[in-house]
């Protein structure tokens, strides 16, 4: 009996499953509508499509879930009533924020408004405790403070509490009898506490992600009870069913619940981990991805080969200290409303028409003119683009939006309005892929731009000419990207723990107990998730910065137990490390140790596509129509071939205008552009140059 490896990835619009036989190296791949109400029906229903061609539920040997749950969350206001205690004197640190600016974008914008805390000062209980920077109480917890705190909260009608008090990371003592406290009081709450949250350094990140973790934490725990449920009453019995974390690697489902500011970028960051293995079976070291769904586009640079990591991210205002995959959001995808704002202006997102009732052309009542109406009115996608023709776009629906919503308010014509759909959404895309390159001093030169996602295919041709980038790389499923990066990587665990001191004179005893005591809870974690430690890998990381840097850079540590004279290695690879990113270091300075970090790795099967055949068929043969697509150079529409993906071979070529069709997405080639296919079966779009 075969096993098959399926990964399902939930997006705004759609949700994908890609299943994989490890065996055969069969693939199959569905895409079906997502339900926003209850994302967990849309799995299903992926699952249900899957099974009627033949796979039985015994035969899923692992299951991934890539998931925008917790996400949703917080970009909606759709978290649980939560309430935050902290130490006394401190509760002006969660409102101000970090004393961190708004972002250029949000300086520009005159009708700018900060996003409301996720916890109010109405639900924040100052407690009488405190700490000193190395654990040592100065002030004993007040117990019968944090009773009359917890009563007070529960009148209020909360459902999950933030602990953080100041330096818990070097003491959780308090913390955690304050849970015990909380507990006794309210046994149906969910507790976060940042000691086990985030137990680093930096008070406002840890608190601003230990109030996500209580504000998501039970919409996400309801959701993974809900979804275990259905999958076992759909004979889907499998103990091998992971989430995608923030980091790129797995945990077991029943840790999502645990910990769920970890799954926060979940879809975008499967993707990224499918861009790092193309980019490693292509020979191509250098991707910036374009990943552009219904909802948003998620933009990543991978330089030689590697994904840029962060220590922390941003969502919708509410900042997130986990380390993850560094990847940018904008609102802008298919699904993206046009509207008229306040000063008269065309405005193209951030809001979303979603899967309901989606664009207008979908004919499932959307009224709104979106991204995908534009592109159907212009050419780029036919009526019957989508999903293989299994859906008919409806462009009569598509103009009455557009010239409903914006033409006729602003006195355009219909083209015109649909062109400044797509060159405002073009734009704004552009301004964030060069603020990507630029903010890691990178050169666009020197990149490929790896388009995937349904919608970044039909936008990646403009958007490279535009920024200078000289290449275009469609994979070949690219609305089913992040649905493979999930089966693309292996179980990780980060664990973290701030120490602050001189490298030079920290006691290596205590850096050993330290990483003794993430080591336990890696294996702790790996025996609760019933997983094989035969293939596990422990890497210890130290965090490090110069004195009075607010910033730091992780290097590696020995493997086992550190010593005293590797300290010298660890120095010198720091002042490596600082002059290739910064351009300068300073070896005969102290180097500061900040936190230490264990990774822990079990590697699981990776799906692995086949090579293209060549030789196969003629380009030509993969002509199916040809259609009318605007040409913004121009400004007037120009006749384009229409080809059918699947019967391209390794080698084909075409060049543009032409429009490239296949059931999960559609590629644009502008005039003056070839098409070529390499042998992974990659298109790869670049700019015609004469050989005069």
């Amino acid at each position: 009996m075969a096993e098959w490896m399926v990964g399902v990835d939930t997006g705004g619009t759609f949700t994908d499953l890609v299943a994989f036989a490890p065996g055969s190296g069969e693939l199959r791949t569905i895409k079906v509508p997502s339900e926003p109400s209850d994302p967990s029906t849309a799995v299903i229903n992926a699952l249900n499509e899957l099974f009627r061609t033949g796979i039985a539920p015994s035969e899923i040997g692992s299951l991934v879930h890539g998931t925008t749950v917790a996400t949703n969350a917080v970009l909606e206001s759709a978290g649980v009533r939560a309430g935050l205690l902290i130490t006394r004197g401190f509760r002006a640190v969660y409102e101000a924020r970090g004393w961190v600016r708004p972002d250029p974008t949000e300086l520009l914008d005159t009708f700018f408004r900060k996003p409301p805390p996720l916890v109010p000062q109405s639900r924040t209980e100052e407690i009488p405790e405190r700490l000193d920077y190395q654990g040592t109480v100065l002030e004993p917890l007040d117990e019968e403070a944090v009773r009359a705190a917890a009563r007070r909260l529960k009148a209020k009608d909360v459902e999950a509490v933030a602990v953080c008090y100041l330096f818990s990371f070097r003491n959780p003592a308090h913390e955690e009898r304050t849970a015990e406290i909380l507990a006794e009081e309210e046994p149906a709450w969910r507790i976060s506490l940042s000691s086990r949250v985030l137990p680093v350094i930096r008070e406002y990140p840890r608190l601003s992600t230990t109030v996500i973790d209580a504000y998501v934490g039970p919409t996400m725990e309801r959701y993974l009870v809900n979804l275990e449920r259905r999958l076992c009453k759909a004979s889907v019995a499998t103990p091998q069913i992971f989430l995608m974390q923030s980091n790129g690697g797995l945990m077991r489902i029943g840790m999502g619940a645990r910990f769920p500011n970890q799954t926060l970028i979940s879809g975008p960051a499967a993707g990224v981990v499918a861009a790092t293995a193309l980019a490693a079976a292509s020979g191509r070291r250098n991707f910036v991805t374009l990943d552009i769904g219904g909802t948003s586009t998620d933009i990543s640079v991978i330089a030689n080969g590697r994904a840029h990591e962060t220590a922390s991210g941003r969502i919708a205002g509410q900042d997130i200290g986990t380390p993850m995959l560094a990847v940018h959001t904008l609102g802008a995808g298919g699904g993206t409303v046009a509207w008229i704002g306040r000063d008269g202006l065309m405005k193209v997102g951030p809001q979303s028409a979603g899967a309901i009732p989606g664009p207008a052309c979908y004919g499932r009542g959307g009224t709104a003119p979106t991204v995908t109406d534009a592109n159907l009115v212009l050419g780029a996608l036919g009526t019957g683009s989508v999903l293989g023709g299994r859906m008919t776009l409806d462009r009569t629906l598509a103009e009455r939006a557009i010239m409903e919503g914006v033409a006729r308010p602003l006195g355009l014509d219909l083209v015109t309005a649909a062109a400044g759909i797509l060159k405002i959404v073009n734009t704004n895309m552009a301004v964030d892929l060069r603020l990507a390159f630029q903010s890691r001093g990178e050169d666009p030169r020197r990149f490929a731009l790896l388009a995937f996602g349904g919608a970044g295919p039909l936008h990646a041709a403009y958007l490279a000419r535009d920024v200078g980038i000289p290449e275009v790389c469609v994979p070949p499923h690219p609305g089913l990207m992040s649905a493979m990066g999930l089966l693309q990587t292996d179980v990780r665990h980060l664990y973290l723990r701030s120490a602050v001191g001189l490298l030079s004179s920290y006691p290596v005893d205590e850096v050993n107990r330290i990483f003794s005591e993430l080591r336990q809870r890696a294996l702790d974690d790996i025996a609760e998730e019933g997983l094989d430690t035969a293939g596990l890998r422990l890497a210890q990381q130290l965090d490090l910065r110069y004195l009075h840097q607010g910033y730091h850079l992780t290097v590696d540590g020995p493997d086992g137990e550190v010593q005293e004279q590797h300290k010298s290695s660890i120095k010198t690879a720091f002042d490596t490390l600082h002059r290739r990113t910064y351009g300068a270091s300073a070896p005969g300075e102290e180097a500061e140790l900040v936190t230490l970090r264990l990774l822990a790795e079990i590697p699981v099967p990776h799906l692995r596509l086949p090579k293209l055949s060549s030789g196969r068929r003629r380009s030509t043969d993969a002509l199916i129509g040809r259609r009318q697509l605007y040409d913004f150079a121009r400004g007037t529409y120009v006749e384009a071939g229409v080809y059918d993906r699947s019967r391209f071979g390794s080698g084909d070529r075409i060049a543009g205008p032409a429009i490239v069709e296949q059931y999960d997405s559609t590629t644009v080639v502008l005039t003056g552009q070839t098409l070529a296919v390499d042998e992974v079966g990659n298109l790869i779009i670049s700019e015609q140059h004469d050989d005069a």
